[in-house]
Order: C-alpha cells, then sequence, then structure tokens
C-alpha cells in the first residue's frame, strides 16, 4: 500500500508541490518547504521541483498582491484578521525600501501582509513580481541543495 502511495505521489508530484506551494504562498498556512523535503526524499528531481515550488508560490504571491492591489487596507484588515500592529510593520519596511521588500516575501505570516501592503500601496507589479520569484527561488533552491548535500553526506 505504501508504495502505491508513493508512485502516485511521484507522478503527480510536481503537480501536487506546486498547487501545495501556491496555497502556501496565499494565506493558506501550509508549510511548503516540509513539502519539498517530503518530494525530494521519495525521488523527485530536485529542480523540477524547486521550478514547480517557486513558481506555484510565486503565483500565490501574485495572489496576495492583486488582492491588496484591488481593495484596500481596511478592508484587508477585516477580511484576514491582520493585527494592526503587523499592517504598521509592514508599511514601516515597504516605505523605507519600497519593492525590495517583495524579496523577503517568503517569511511565513508576515511575507503574505507585506504583498498585500505593495498591493495596497500601488508598487510596480513587475519589479515587486522580479524580486518576490528572486526570493522565493533563493529559498526553494537552499532548501533543495541543503538536502541534496545531506542526503549525499548521510547516503539518504
Amino acid at each position: 500500500m505504501v508504495e502505491v502511495i508513493i508512485e502516485l505521489l511521484k507522478d503527480y508530484g510536481y503537480l501536487g508541490m506546486g498547487v501545495l506551494a501556491f496555497l502556501a504562498g496565499t494565506v493558506v498556512p501550509i508549510t511548503s518547504e516540509v513539502l519539498l523535503v517530503f518530494f525530494l526524499s521519495i525521488g523527485l528531481d530536485a529542480l523540477g521541483l524547486t521550478v514547480a515550488a517557486t513558481v506555484g508560490n510565486t503565483l500565490g504571491g501574485i495572489t496576495c498582491f492583486m488582492l491588496g492591489y484591488l481593495t484596500n487596507k481596511e478592508r484587508i484588515k477585516t477580511l484576514f484578521k491582520i493585527p494592526e500592529k503587523r499592517m504598521k510593520r509592514a508599511d514601516i519596511m515597504i516605505q523605507k525600501y519600497g519593492y525590495w521588500t517583495a524579496g523577503i516575501s517568503f517569511v511565513p505570516v508576515i511575507g503574505e501582509v507585506l504583498l498585500l501592503v505593495l498591493g495596497i500601496m500601488r508598487v510596480n507589479k513587475y519589479k515587486v513580481i522580479a524580486v518576490m520569484t528572486a526570493g522565493k527561488f533563493i529559498r526553494y533552491a537552499l532548501i533543495t541543495a541543503s538536502y541534496v548535500g545531506l542526503s549525499a553526506l548521510f547516503g539518504f
């Protein structure tokens, strides 16, 4: 039975990784890093998984950005129950660093808030997407490299 499940995950692993990373990139509390390591551990291609995770998570981040872009701060705070303190912290970071804050949008909880506020503030979407994609790719590449290095080291 376990072998059947693993084969199923291998068959749909890249799509599954992308979809789950997309959800993790939105306000859904999923840990895509753990899923990436799991998919690596069942033998899926490291580069393919890194790309799938990056694309999925970036699309989730774009969703957060566009939600902010299409609404206002008060609606976002009410809809997602974001504390005023967290919104103020995001405002300060964005005023100080601008679109570069999208580079740390992979940080759990605050990353989604940053993207929402970047959208609310109508920061250049192309710059936000470029910096966000780079940040997310670097994170997933480091996780993948760490796993592949550790697995080679310990013979996993």
